[in-house]
Order: C-alpha cells, then structure tokens, then sequence
C-alpha cells in the first residue's frame, strides 16, 4: 500500500513534483519584497519569469536547469534575501524529494536560515525560515532524532504563525500527521490531515498548491482507514481523491511538469486501489490497477519510487498464482529500477520477494540466503522506527510548550527588573536635578536684580541707538533730496550751455580754428556735465517709484536712435531684433537703463563693430538683451561692475569719459522695478547684457 504525501517539503515513503515548490514560495516573497531596509531589496518580478522558464524544462533536465539559475544569478548584481532564498529552495526540493540527499539538503536548508536571520519580522521571510527549520526537522526524523525532529517542527510552527495565514499553517498539520502516520497510530493523524484540508481551502492565490496538497491529504486518510482495515472508508476516500482530481486538474493541463504530477497522482491513487483489492480477493481488478500504475509511474517525470513498491505487490501477485517467468521478469526488473534510484523500502520488498520466488523454485539455498538478507536490513530500518514508537508526540508538545512559557517568564521578569532599575536610577536623577534646581534658584534671585538693572541699561542705550539711526536716516533722506534738487536746478543751464554751443558751431559766424576748438570743448564739457547730473537724478532710487505701461520695443527703438549718430562715426552696425511687448515700470528710469546699456555697448566696441539689441519672452517675464564684440571687461572688474565706485570707470574705445555710475544705477533701477540685471563677458572678445522684468498682466497690475 503506497502513501503518497503531496507535501512540497518533505518526503517519507513518497514525494510531490519538484517543480511545485514554486507556487507557494512565490506568496512568500511576493509579501517579502514589500519590506526594503539596509538589506538588498527583492526582486520578485526579475526572478519570477527565470523559475517558470526552468520548470517548463523536462524533469531529467534538472543539471540544465541548475546551470541556468546559476548563470542568471552570477549575473544579477544584488540579490535580495527573498531571491536568494527561493534559489536554494529550488535545489533543495530537488536533492530533498529526488536524491533524498541529506548532505546538500541539509546545506540548502542552512543557507536559508542564515540569508533571513534577522529578518523574521516580515511574514513572507518567517513562512520561509519556519519551512526551512521543518526540512531539518524532516532529515533528524529520517535519522531516528524524532526529539530534534519535534523541537524543530515546534520552532518552525512559531515562525509560520507569524504570517497569520491559515494556508501556511498546512505545513505544521501535515508534519505531525505523518509523525503520527509513522507510529501507526492512524485514528490520530486523520484529524491532522483532514485540518490541513480545510486549512487549504485559505490558499486562493495559490491553485495549483491547493490542488496538490487537497487531493493527496483524501488520498492519505484513505490509507489511514485501509491500515485499520476500515476497507469501504478506504475506498470511499480513494474515490474522493480521484474524483477531486478529474474535477479540477483542467486548469493544470498545460505545463508539461503540473500534466506529469496529475497522472503520478492518478497512477498512486490507482496503486493503492488495487492494494484494496488483492485484499479482498479480487485479483483480477486488482491487478488491471497495478498494471496501469506501473506503466503510468514509470514515465520520465512521475513517482518513480511508488512504481518500485507497485512491482513488488505484483510480483507478490505473480508467485501468489505461480506464474514464475512473470516473476522472474519483474524482479529483474525492480532489480535494474533499484541499481538505478536506491529506495530502502522498495529494497526489502524486493529482498522478500527473491527469496520467495527462489523457494518456490527449489532453490532453497538461495531462498535463504535472501531471506537472511532480507531479515538483516527489516532490522536494520527497525532500528530506526523505534523512536517513533517511544516519543510521544502530545507529551513533547506539551514540554516545548511549558519550556517556551518558562523562557518568556524569564524574559518578563528581566524586563521588569530592567525596568525597575530604571525607574530607581530615574528617581535618583530626579531628587539631584531638584537639589540642584533649589541651589540655582537661591544664586539666581540674586543674579536676577544685577540682570534686570543691566537689561535696564541697555535698553536705554538700544533707544538712543535708535533715534541716532532715525536721525542719520532723515539726514540721508534730506541729502540724497537736497542732491536731486542741485541736479535739477543744473540741469537746465548745463543744457542750455550746450545748445547754445551747438548753435554757434553749427550756424554761427565762427571762422577762427581756436575759437571753433573752444566750442568743441564747451559742447562736450556740456554733455559730460549733463549726463553727471542725470547719474545723480538717478541714484539711490527705491522702490515708490510711480509705474506705468511701458512698451519695451518702443523704448529700446528710441534708444537706439538717439546713439545711431555716435555708431555712424564708429563705423558700427546696430543689428534690432524686437517684438512688441508691455512691462509695468517707470518709463523715464527703465528708459535710462536701456540707453546705459546701449551707449555702453556703443561706446566699448571697436571701430567696425556690432552691436546687437534683441528681444526674448520667457513664461511671464521679457528678457532685453544688449550684445556686442568690444573690450569686453577684465576679470578684476567683474566683481564690483555694479558698485558706485570711481574704481571702474574705463575710457572708450575712441577715448569717451565714462563716470563710473551708469551701470550701478541701472541696477538700483531694475532692483527697484524687482526685476534682474546680469552680464556675461569675456575680455577682449564682447560683453553681453541680459534685463529681466515682469511682463505687464491686467490682473495684478494697476
């Protein structure tokens, strides 16, 4: 009779698919991979598609697919420890369910723990790290630790209940149902298997996981009722599991490796049917069912090990009718299945087997020579029962469960002596902290009379710096009027003067060289007197200045006409690039500003140069730029450009005085206008002027 276990991570006389490990790990780092700390963070839509693309690989192919994982993850920088996690869970279902290799599972389950120690916080990594406590437990199990075993499988359980998922909570189930399973204490693990049913029922995301597990645990109780001799319940669960099967694997028929699970589950079930019935004598049936399971179980990619122990009830069928050479040639066969995939219980089935059917032949010798053999190894596999049959499974529960009780008694009462220890030394500091707050006080009162006749003081000192500020800022007020006031009441002679100048050069009867010098000398002195007193009209401009629209392209365009006459004697070209557009500003002073920069411009480029006005329109504000090729400015300059300084006045380029203040009041002006002012220049290649100033909005302008 075969037991056929679904369960992905553990193996006693029988195994799930490898390739069905993937289903419920996926969850598990699906939920892992929400979680991103110091730790390298996973990469679960990465790895996902590389683990579908190997399990659509042929089961004999599995060197194949370990070269591939390997590859692609030598080629991944960062795996997170989800990532990691999930590569050595796929190779240690393999050599756990196909090699029954305890060294390299052992390994991949001790790689497992170590990638998430620390990190059990998160659900996903503590499902994980509990699986990976029970596979331990499942190789102490085999080893006869049935103690360790029950230790680990409790530790694991705590892991698993952090998840809070009663799909995961399977894994625990199954566990001590089959512990029970292999004490025979069959009306016990029945209860367990038929809990991880129902538990299944919450593993919606995953199907095929479902589907794996449900049908095995009908298949399971129905061994159960069949080792109690309970033959209608046996095969009423039988027929369950079958029927679970043919209702629900539609979905499951695709992928090659989830098509070969459902028919070895199918070929199990059948064996065990047609056990049921060797047993109650109806051979013929029996026999039709064990044929079929063979044949389906001998298939690359099935349950290969149920198809040995299968043989062996025929070959017991064969020798039971004394059909020899059929005998004959099913222990051959079993013999060369067994040189190739060792199995212990297929091997003393077999053992028992040669040696009945050399009996039957006459061979008596040899019949007892494999009896002899036979017997040594059903000891042997004994031995290794025997804790099984000693341990009680409630009774160690119940010691772990008091054990984890005590350990967080003692935790508490740490914590409370902590914390009490705490609450003493923070009494401690309190009643030094008022000793010292008393002492402060009494030296503080008296400090406190010395502090308030000095603060006394220097509020007195704060008020006649106050008035003494007020004071030196109505004294600069009265000044910078008073300077305006001079300008103004200059202004008129001065220009006057020079027109008069004009007059006489231009028209009057001058014929004399000298006198037509002295003109020329009047007329310019004239105009550098004059565009001083306009420098002083305009300095220390605030920000009440009365605005109104201004048409920027208007007054670049007179600009450039007045200085059209100055870049004609310099030969100079005026290259405009304009386009109409509106700012709200003061036009007299935005109108200086432009008409510095261009005069500027003229007057600081060689003889033949360009000058190049232009026009940009950057989301609400207007960008006035003033480019030309001149002696652009040193870099000592630069920084101290905009500063009233008689330090950077330069001549032109044709000797023309410059005063020095031009730039600094057009940025005063602009600043005023909340505008910016900015140049870039390179010495003895040209200097750019950029202007930046709002454009004119009906809605916030007035």
């Amino acid at each position: 009779m075969r037991f056929f276990p679904v369960y992905c991570d553990h193996r006693f006389n029988g195994k799930i698919k490898i390739w069905c490990w993937w289903v419920p790990l996926l969850c598990c780092l699906s939920m892992a991979c929400n979680h991103a700390d110091n730790d390298n963070v996973d990469h679960p839509a990465y790895f996902e598609p590389v683990f579908q693309k190997i399990d659509l690989l042929a089961p004999g192919r599995k060197s194949e697919a370990f070269r591939i994982l390997d590859s692609v993850y030598a080629g991944f920088p960062k795996p997170g420890p989800m990532d990691l996690a999930w590569k050595y869970r796929y190779k240690l279902d393999y050599y756990w369910l196909s090699q029954n290799d305890r060294f390299h599972t052992r390994l991949y389950a001790d790689s497992i723990l170590r990638v998430l120690s620390g990190k059990t916080d998160r659900p996903g990594y503590a499902v994980e790290y509990g699986r990976a406590l029970m596979y331990i437990g499942d190789i102490c199990r085999d080893e006869g630790k049935l103690d360790n075993a029950v230790s680990l499988y409790y530790e694991g359980r705590t892991f698993i209940q952090r998840a809070g998922d009663s799909c995961d909570m399977g894994e625990y189930s199954l566990r001590l149902a089959m512990v029970y399973y292999r004490q025979r204490k069959y009306n016990l693990a029945i209860p367990y298997f038929r809990e991880m049913f129902g538990e299944l029922a919450a593993c919606n995301a995953k199907p095929f996981y479902r589907f794996c597990y449900q049908q095995g645990q009908l298949d399971n109780i129905g061994l159960c009722f069949d080792h109690q001799d309970q033959k209608d319940s046996a095969m009423f669960y039988y027929d369950s599991a079958m029927r679970y099967i043919r209702q629900y694997k539609a979905p499951f028929m695709k992928l090659p490796n989830q098509v070969m699970y459902t028919l070895a589950a199918e070929a199990v079930i059948l064996g065990n049917q047609g056990s049921l019935f060797l047993r109650t004598g109806d051979t013929a049936a029996a026999e039709k069912l064990l044929n079929e399971s063979v044949r389906i179980n001998l298939l690359q990619g099935t349950e290969f090990r149920d198809a040995l122990m299968t043989m062996g009830k025929l070959v017991k069928l064969q020798l039971a009718q004394k059909r020899f050479p059929e005998a004959r040639e099913g222990l051959l066969k079993m013999r060369t299945a067994l040189d190739s995939l060792p199995v212990s219980a297929a091997e003393l089935s077999w053992r028992e087997l040669q040696s009945a059917y050399y009996e039957a032949i006459g061979r008596h010798e040899d019949a007892l020579a494999f009896l002899q053999s036979y017997q040594r190894m059903k000891d042997s596999l004994a031995s290794l029962d025997d804790p099984f049959q000693a341990v009680d499974i409630n009774t160690q529960f119940n010691y772990l469960s008091g054990e984890m009780e005590l350990d967080l008694l003692k935790k508490q009462n740490e914590i409370k002596n902590i914390y009490l220890s705490v609450m003493l030394l923070f009494t401690l500091m309190v009643v030094i902290i008022g000793v010292l707050i008393w002492q402060y006080s009494k030296r503080s009162k008296k400090q406190a009379a010395k502090l308030e006749s000095l603060n006394r003081v220097i509020t007195r000192q704060n008020e006649h710096l106050e008035k003494g500020l007020r004071a030196l800022e109505h004294s600069q007020q009265d000044n910078t009027r008073m300077l305006k006031i001079v300008a103004h009441d200059l202004r008129n002679p001065v220009s006057n003067m020079i027109s008069m100048a004009d007059f006489l050069q231009h028209y009057g009867d001058v014929t004399a060289e000298q006198h037509n010098e002295a003109l020329h000398l009047i007329q310019q002195s004239g105009h550098m007197a004059l565009e001083l007193i306009s420098n002083l009209l305009y300095m220390n401009i605030r920000g009440d200045i009365r605005k109104e629209q201004v048409e920027v392209d208007v007054a670049l365009r007179y600009c450039v006409d007045l200085v059209k006459a100055k870049a004609s004697e310099k030969q100079q070209q005026i290259i405009v690039h304009l386009f109409h557009a509106t700012i709200w500003a003061s036009r007299e002073k935005i109108w200086r500003v432009f008409s510095n920069l261009i005069t500027n411009a003229v007057k600081f480029s060689p003889v033949g140069g360009v000058v190049e006005v232009s026009m940009q329109m950057a989301d609400a504000v207007v960008r006035i730029t003033v480019r030309d090729n001149g002696i652009g400015i040193p870099d000592m300059l630069k920084g101290s450009i905009f500063n009233l300084s008689q330090d950077v006045k330069r001549r032109g380029t044709m000797g023309e005085e410059s005063f020095g203040f031009g730039l600094a009041i057009s940025k005063q002006i602009v600043d005023a206008h909340g505008g910016r002012i900015w140049f870039e220049s390179e010495e003895g290649k040209g200097t750019e002027f950029i202007v930046e100033l709002e454009k004119y909005n009906e809605a916030n302008h007035h």
